[in-house]
Formats: structure tokens, C-alpha cells, sequence
């Protein structure tokens, strides 16, 4: 049996932690709980631990009868228990995926604000469909190309609950200098002036200047979501994006704070180059 069977994916751990957090702030045993909500016990524990699925009345129910529907994580629990098992787009490519990548998928899905990094890349979110399809046009072993713009695609026009999402991205200025092809790259600067004039979005670079240290080596991702001060950080690597091992907030902080110039600096560099390219 494949891992992700066996691990409950992140939505359904969320959602769990965020029921075992109310029973446990009105001090509910799960006896206590269960016959306030008139469920079975053991399938409460189940809940809690995301290997059994309420239906959204299941956890509305649970929350009138903790007497905490009026908490603001409520709405939360509500809407995760919409998408229990994820973004729709998502179903078709479990199989065979690691439990590790199904997760980082679905958490960045249902973020409302991504801190995205990218060293030598232009991150997922942030791509053109030409960048896109030309980096996976070369790798090996061979990808179906349009299997994965349109993946890309998804994840960067899906919004969990119909919600807003913000992305906060800082690049280092060595990405924009890793693809040749002018018309590409016209597109993929074009893509970024569009996102740093949007309300939606913010773009700030890392000039070639900067000082480089090992952590900001690699491209990751810090995740927050609404109504909670939870975060979670995303790796990426040559095997593709992973839950990180580490909360990355603090080297986030500082590759802000002492490696990231101005969006309107960043934008002079953006401009800089998409004239470079222009002009060949």
C-alpha cells in the first residue's frame, strides 16, 4: 500500500488538530464530547487524527455543541471540510505520488499568502506557460509537457474557498539570467512586471551583488493561511516540492531583511532586463 494511503493528507490532519483544539479548550473528554454531539467516541478520535471523514454538518454540528460556532477558526474548519481530500485538479495525480508532495500540494492550494523563493528558478506560481513549458521541454527522464503547464496552471489560478491569495516573491537575479531564449524570457519578465503592479502580488529581487550564503541555496516556499497563525514551509529540490523538515520563516526574514532590494528597485532591474532581451 502506497504511503499516501496509509498517511491521512494535510487537510484532513488540519482539520482534525483544529476539532481536537476545540473539544479540548472546553474540556471535553471524548466521551463527554461524543454524547454532547450525539456521535460514537471512537469515531470522534478518528476524526481528530484525519482517518475518518465528517461531512461539513458532521463539523458544524461538533462546533454548536462545543458551543464554539462563533470562534474565528470556525469558518475554517467548515471550509476544510468542503475539500477534505484536497483541490478537485489534484485527484487525477495521486497515484503513485509520495505522501510528502500530495501534502505540499494541497497546502499551498489552500494558503492565502505564499512567500515564495527562487534561487536559480523562477517559481511555480510566478512562471509563464512558455517558461514553463520550455524548462520541462529538457529534463529528463521525459515529461508530457502539457500535463504539467496545465498543472502549473491550476495551482496557480486555484483559490481554496474562492478566497483572495497573495503572493510575496522574492527572486535572485541569477533566475533571470539562466534562460537564453528572448522570447521566453520577454514573457516570463512580462509575467513578473504584471505581478509587482498587482494588487494580488509583490516582486523583490536579490541583485547578483548580494552576498551569497548556503541557506539561500534553494528555492522554498512559507505558507500562511486564514484565521490561524499557523505556517507552513515548502523545499524544493531536484525531486520535485516537499514539506520542509524546518520551519523556514526565519531564513525567509532574512534574505527580506538582508539579500532582497526594493519592489521599486526590483522593478528597474525587471525592466532592465526585459529591455536586454527586447533588444537581441
Amino acid at each position: 500500500m502506497a504511503d499516501r494511503e496509509r498517511i491521512p493528507n494535510i487537510n484532513a490532519r488540519r482539520l482534525g488538530l483544529y476539532l481536537r483544539r476545540a473539544r479540548e479548550i472546553v474540556e471535553l473528554s471524548y466521551e463527554e464530547a461524543a454524547a454532547r454531539a450525539g456521535c460514537d467516541a471512537e469515531w470522534l478520535a478518528r476524526v481528530e487524527t484525519g482517518f475518518a471523514q465528517p461531512t461539513v454538518a458532521d463539523v458544524e454540528r461538533l462546533l454548536e455543541r462545543y458551543e464554539v460556532r462563533a470562534a474565528k477558526v470556525a469558518d475554517l474548519m467548515v471550509d476544510l471540510a468542503t475539500r477534505f481530500d484536497g483541490p478537485d485538479w489534484l485527484a487525477p495525480l495521486l497515484p503513485g505520488m509520495k505522501a510528502l508532495k500530495r501534502d505540499a500540494l494541497i497546502s499551498e492550494a489552500e494558503a492565502c499568502v505564499v512567500h515564495s523563493y527562487g534561487v536559480l528558478q523562477i517559481p511555480p506560481l510566478a512562471q509563464a506557460e512558455a517558461y514553463t513549458r520550455l524548462l520541462d521541454a529538457h529534463r529528463l527522464p521525459p515529461h508530457n509537457v502539457e500535463a504539467v503547464w496545465d498543472v502549473v496552471r491550476q495551482r496557480q489560478e486555484f483559490r481554496a474557498g474562492g478566497r483572495p491569495r497573495f503572493l510575496d516573491l522574492i527572486i535572485d537575479e541569477t533566475a533571470l539570467k539562466q534562460v537564453l531564449e528572448p522570447e521566453v524570457m520577454t514573457a516570463q519578465l512580462r509575467c513578473l512586471l504584471a505581478l509587482s503592479e498587482s494588487e494580488d502580488g509583490r516582486v523583490r529581487l536579490v541583485p547578483t551583488t548580494a552576498p551569497l550564503y548556503e541557506d539561500r541555496t534553494c528555492n522554498f516556499d512559507v505558507l500562511e493561511f486564514p484565521r490561524v497563525s499557523d505556517r507552513i514551509s515548502l523545499a524544493h529540490s531536484i525531486f520535485g516540492m516537499e514539506l520542509a523538515s524546518t520551519d523556514l520563516t526565519d531564513l525567509w526574514a532574512l534574505i527580506e531583511e538582508r539579500s532582497a532590494v526594493s519592489e521599486d528597485e526590483s522593478r528597474e532591474i525587471l525592466l532592465r532586463h526585459l529591455n536586454d532581451f527586447i533588444s537581441r
